[in-house]
C-alpha cells in the first residue's frame, strides 16, 4: 500500500469539505436513494442470478447516470464520464466518486491499481488537483436497505473523516495531524463552461 507522506499535498478538512459540499448534499442522497430504488424495483427480482459484486455494479450504474444527468447543471461543478467509472470536480478542492462502503466508512470494492493511487490521495493521469473523497453508501447485515450515506475522506486504509449524507447515525470523525498545513492556492481546477455547452453522451460500463 501506498505511504500516506506520497499524498504529496494538504488534505481539506472536514469543516472545509462540509462547507464546499452543503450545496449539494441533497442532490448526493437523491442520485444514491434513486440508485438503489432502481436496483429494488428493476433487477432485484434476478437477485437468484445476480451475486454481490454484479449488483454493485448495478446501482453504481444507476447512480452514475442519476449524477451525469443532476450535476452537469450545477454551478461550480465539473463532471468527468469515462468508462467504468464518474468524476466529479466540486470547487477547487474536492474531487469525489461513488463507491459502496463498509461500516467504517472505507470502500468495500477490489481495490485495483487506479483505485490505490485513489485512496492513497494520489492524483491519476488527467485528474485535477484537489482531495479525494467517495460518497458512499452502507447496507443493512442482509443487503436489502441503506442504513447509510456519507461523504468520507480516506487516505490509503484510514479514514481521516466522514460527513454523513442522511440517516440519524452519528458521525465517525478522524482529524488529520495538525502538522498538516492549510491547502495550498492554485490555479483553478477547470475552465467554467460555456451557457450553450451540450451535455456529453453518455458512456456504457460501470463499477462498483
Amino acid at each position: 500500500m501506498f505511504n500516506s507522506s506520497l499524498a504529496g499535498q494538504a488534505l481539506i478538512t472536514e469543516e472545509q469539505a462540509e462547507s464546499v459540499l452543503q450545496p449539494y448534499f441533497d442532490t448526493l442522497n437523491r442520485c444514491i436513494d434513486d440508485g438503489w430504488e432502481a436496483w429494488k424495483k428493476d433487477y432485484a427480482p434476478m437477485h437468484h442470478k445476480l451475486d454481490a459484486r454484479a449488483r454493485a455494479a448495478i446501482v453504481f450504474c444507476e447512480i452514475a447516470h442519476r449524477a451525469e444527468n443532476a450535476f452537469f447543471e450545477l454551478a461550480n461543478v465539473k463532471v468527468l464520464r469515462r468508462t467504468g467509472t464518474i468524476t466529479i470536480f466540486i470547487g477547487e478542492q474536492i474531487t469525489l466518486r461513488f463507491k459502496k462502503m463498509g461500516k467504517k466508512g472505507r470502500c468495500s470494492n477490489i481495490i485495483t491499481k487506479t483505485q490505490a493511487l485513489f485512496l492513497a490521495q494520489l492524483q491519476l493521469p488527467g485528474m485535477l488537483d484537489g482531495t479525494l473523497v467517495h460518497a458512499g453508501y452502507e447496507l443493512d447485515a442482509l443487503q436489502q436497505e441503506i442504513v447509510r450515506k456519507a461523504v468520507v475522506c480516506q487516505l490509503d486504509n484510514q479514514v481521516l473523516w466522514q460527513i454523513q449524507i442522511a440517516g440519524p447515525a452519528a458521525m465517525l470523525i478522524v482529524m488529520p495531524p495538525q502538522s498538516t498545513p492549510p491547502i495550498p492556492s492554485s490555479e483553478p481546477r477547470f475552465v467554467a463552461k460555456a451557457q450553450n455547452q451540450e451535455k456529453p453522451a453518455e458512456a456504457e460500463g460501470g463499477s462498483a
